[in-house]
């Protein structure tokens, strides 16, 4: 019996595949396409039947088998390309679609929660993707009734307090959807969104139970643990931070980071088996596990990709109780087919054919790995384990090199280390979620038994993720994913043999030896006297300006967490007296984790106006979940200020601080503890820190927080003066305390904090300045997260770090009227720094229109320029002619599709004689040495390295 047990049964493997490939076809080719692909199959059936009758006259059983499974197959696919063809005919004709480049009010219902887009830097108001279903649609007193599926991009807190299910009414722009995926129109709403009536029901109890467990969750854990509970377990991403999710998406987990069909193989797995401790009859176990199933797909949200999880999820739980694989791949080629008939937009979505992948994985792979393992001496455990873990990454690396173009190297091992942690943190949480609906206070002890889980799997992804070489970068594409199939199934193929594995790790243990050591251990780094550090962190800048042995200015922090991370780790910077993010875009700010992760930072400097709108709306979540308390602000006198730095005095400005964070570690701040406002000469009022350890009397008054007690550089004593005070207080948030003024506007929800039910906000779409991230609210997050204050520098203020002047000559002092990320180049700060090696000019993204001013109003003259912009073309010949260093600085990503640094610019420089360092070519790049004898250290080779001229 047992031989025949591990027969398959492929019968409707076929009819799945021809399912979604007509699907496919008539939602991405087109309607007409759709009905001529499906009169070809017809008459393909037609042939299949004639073959069928011959079989059955001839007694010909195998020959019957196979023409009745292709004429179903046939049958099946004929009938899903009409009507694959007759919803795309659908879309293609709809009303909606006439009006294209114009505005109409629109009457639309909520479908999922509002996933922000990622913004191309900090500054303005975040924007959302919602999506909806639509009712009507019109202008004035013509409306039109019409149904399907919108897709609406909104700025705007009010988006994101949507719940599914709530009806809405706005004004939109209507444009071309982007995706083919049976989607109307893109709607760019005009205004805020003005709701009709209540969410039904069902809604309203899954907004009210996710609340419940994101509060229980934010008092039971860490901010870490507490942001990936809720996302782990029932798919609310409100609180997950970015640094976790990128984390999770270099070790391989990102699975664990959004609803997938391990939630319901693992809740259903447990639910049957305390349905078997019961002794519950099977068809109590069978109605328990399908009103589970119900329940948590309610909680969940019920969209296509919970639907397609819950399915494979049953698949699953049905392969594994069985142990008949023969059941399970019916099963789920029947969930496949059932799924694409409900949601035929699945059949064009990458993350259901993920899920179908790795389900195939566990059926046809696992088992039998797992057995081979066993048959060589592993425990049942650790071999079933890995093999889940091996058989879901080699089905699913194709499409995710097609998509991605990278492959986590340690998602086997890490998937392998969090397996037995997974399942007891999915049971606990949907506990804790249970409760938490009658008591929270017991939730709270509920999820706290989750405390060491989630520490074991958030140590494995972080470490996982810290791995030097985690992923590797490939082609991506059609053709990157078709040579990672090849690849993949000439290596399981080869593994079948012993000689072959044994050559295979031989090769790889040889590689390890020779290729590791070279790639990932650098003796003599950094090099002793360094002065200037050109991270290579990809298409993007990050700069480390050395001011002591551990200590260096950051100058941006590169588009990722990981690579400046690594490259401030090599060259052993602990302290960060000052990090400068030049302006609003994510290539500068987005690896902002990573510079802070296991450093103290004294503040955070950038231009006027970029940051208070993200202050501005952590106080408004205070103002909601907090009760003001009044600052004790000391009575005049002398603002302490941090030792051996100094500033300009006279007339000279003072950096402003737009929020101050108590909590900060006494070491950086000795002396910082309550707030005080003062007037510095030719500034606004300022808040500066006041210590425990000041005598002199206090008494209380509000205060208004514009301006920062200053960071590292300190004034050599101008004159100050009491400034007038206005409403502020101190409000509890989840940033420990923020000062906040009194009536901050805003609506957004933050992290922790307690909100309505249908305040649900979830994570992360694209857009195109690099891979852009929450932009102002990230910065104030990690930085209120750390206690680092956030200042204003401008044009005139000057600083002091030992041996290292800084002057900040642009922008001006003077907050622009708008911020928008589209002219956020020319809002970079510009520095001119002081070093043992010569001057240093950091020009951020500056192009053509910025350079002529800083011609016209500064002394630009350097020693090494820090080329503008990457760059681009946007970079004039004056300009560099005007600089005239001996060494220019170019930060660009190998492998970037903008032709940065341009020919022109690289040319220019060359004719003038300058020395180019690029990190695309050059990788790391280390200025040591004195203004007399520049050199230049890199870490990689390339053909012809640079010589600095003298």
């Amino acid at each position: 019996m047992e031989p025949e047990q591990q027969v398959l049964d492929m019968r409707l493997v076929p009819a799945a595949l021809g399912c979604w490939a007509a699907t496919i076809v008539a939602v991405t080719v087109g309607w007409v396409a759709g009905l001529v692909l499906a009169a070809v199959v017809v008459v393909v059936a037609i042939g299949l039947w004639a073959a069928l009758l011959w079989a059955v006259a001839h007694r010909r059983e195998r020959w019957r088998v196979v023409a009745v499974t292709g004429l179903a197959t046939m049958l099946l696919g004929a009938g899903f390309a009409v009507a694959g063809a007759w919803q795309e005919h659908h879309v293609q004709a709809h009303p909606l679609r006439e009006s294209f480049g114009r505005s109409v009010n629109v009457l639309a219902v909520v479908t999922d929660d509002a996933k922000p887009l990622r913004a191309g830097g900090f500054g303005g108001e975040r924007r959302w993707i919602v999506r909806a279903s639509l009712r009507e649609f019109g202008q004035g007193s013509a409306w039109t009734q019409a149904g399907g599926s919108i897709v609406v991009l909104a700025q705007g807190s009010e988006w994101a307090a949507l719940s599914p299910g709530q009806s809405v009414r706005f004004r939109a722009e209507v444009s071309e959807p982007n995706r083919a995926d049976l989607t109307v129109a893109t709607l760019h709403a005009t205004d805020a969104p003005k709701r009709i009536g209540e969410p039904p029901w069902w809604q309203r109890l899954a907004a009210s139970v996710r609340t419940d467990l994101v509060n229980a969750s934010a008092e039971a854990l860490s901010p870490a643990a507490a942001g990936l509970l809720p996302a782990l377990v029932v798919g609310d991403t409100v609180a997950l931070s970015g640094e976790v999710r990128d984390a999770f998406e270099i070790a391989g987990l990102q699975h664990l980071c959004v609803v997938s069909g391990a939630n319901f193989t693992i809740l259903l797995t447990a639910l049957l088996a305390l349905t078997r401790l019961l002794t519950a009859g099977p068809r109590t176990s069978a109605a328990a596990a399908a009103g589970a199933v119900v329940l948590f797909v309610v909680i969940a949200r019920p969209d296509p990709s919970v639907l397609r999880a819950a399915a494979m999820g049953s698949v699953t739980v049905l392969a594994l109780l069985t142990g008949r694989r023969k059941q399970a791949l019916p099963a789920l080629c029947a969930a496949v087919i059932g799924l694409l008939a409900i949601a035929p937009e699945l059949a064009v979505s990458a993350g259901f054919a993920l899920s179908v992948l790795a389900t195939v994985g566990l059926i046809l792979l696992a088992p039998s790995w797992a057995d081979w393992l066993r048959a060589r001496g592993w425990w049942r455990g650790p071999a079933e384990i890995v093999a889940v873990s091996a058989a879901a990454f080699v089905v699913t690396v194709p499409l995710m090199v097609a998509l991605s173009g990278r492959v986590s190297l340690v998602a086997i091992v890490a998937n392998a280390l969090v397996a037995p942690v997974v399942g007891l943190i999915t049971v606990i949480g949907a506990m804790g979620a249970v409760v938490a609906c009658a008591w929270g206070d017991a939730a709270v002890w509920v999820l706290w038994c989750a405390r060491p889980p989630m520490w074991w799997l958030l140590g494995v992804a972080d470490h996982a993720a810290a791995v030097p070489g985690a992923t590797l970068t490939v082609p991506r594409g059609a053709v990157g994913g078709s040579v990672a199939t090849v690849i993949v199934v000439m290596v399981v193929a080869a593994l079948r043999w012993s000689h072959t594995r044994r050559l295979l790790a031989v090769v790889v243990l040889g590689v390890s030896i020779v290729l590791l050591p070279v790639r990932f251990l650098q003796p003599g780094w950094p090099p002793t006297g360094w002065v200037l550090a050109m991270c290579d962190v990809g298409q993007g800048d990050g700069l480390a300006l050395s001011v002591a042995p551990g200590s260096a200015i950051v100058v941006d922090v590169g588009p990722d967490p990981r690579p400046i991370r690594a490259c401030l780790d090599r060259l052993e910077i602990t302290h960060i007296p000052l990090l400068v993010l030049t302006h609003p875009h994510a290539d500068h700010i987005n690896g902002l984790a990573g510079a802070l992760r296991g450093r103290t930072v004294d503040a955070i400097a950038t231009a006027p106006g970029e940051l208070r709108s993200a202050i501005a709306e952590t106080c408004a979540a205070a103002n909601r979940t907090a009760v003001p308390t009044p600052v004790a602000v000391p009575t005049p006198g002398p603002v302490p200020t941090p030792p051996n730095r100094t500033a300009p005095s006279g007339d000279s400005s003072h950096p402003t601080e737009i929020a101050a964070f108590p909590s900060r570690p006494a070491e950086s701040w000795p002396r910082a503890q309550g707030v005080v406002a003062t007037q510095m000469s030719g500034t606004d009022a300022a808040v500066a820190a006041v210590g425990p350890d000041d005598s002199r009397g206090t008494q209380s008054h509000s205060v208004t927080p514009t301006m920062p007690r200053e960071p590292q550089p300190t004034a050599t004593s101008p004159s100050r003066e009491r400034a007038s005070t206005v409403g502020a207080a101190v409000r509890k948030t989840q940033y420990d305390h923020v000062v906040c003024p009194r009536g901050t506007p805003g609506e957004r929800i933050t992290k922790g904090g307690s909100r309505p039910a249908e305040h649900e906000i979830s994570q992360r779409e694209s857009h195109g300045h690099g891979d852009e991230t929450d932009g102002v609210e990230r910065v104030a997050e990690l930085a209120g997260a750390a206690g680092i204050p956030l200042m204003e520098i401008h044009a005139g203020h000057e600083m002091t770090f030992g041996t290292v002047g800084l002057r900040v000559l642009a922008p001006s002092r003077d907050v622009p009227a708008s911020l928008a990320a589209d002219a956020a180049n020319d809002r970079s700060l510009v520095l001119r720094a002081r070093t043992p090696a010569g001057t240093i000019l950091f020009t951020g993204d500056i192009e053509a229109e910025a350079q002529v001013r800083m011609m016209r109003g500064e002394d630009v003259r350097a020693d090494i320029l820090k080329v503008p912009h990457h760059g681009s073309r946007t970079t004039t010949p004056e300009f560099l002619r005007a600089v005239a260093p001996r060494l220019a600085l170019v930060s660009a990503g190998s492998d970037n599709t903008f032709g940065h640094p341009h020919p022109t610019v690289t040319t220019t420089l060359t004719a003038l004689g300058v020395t180019v360092a690029r990190t695309d070519l050059d990788g790391d790049v280390v200025i040591v040495g004195t203004a007399t004898d520049l050199r230049t250290v890199t870490s990689r080779r390339r053909a012809r390295a640079p010589r600095t001229r003298h």
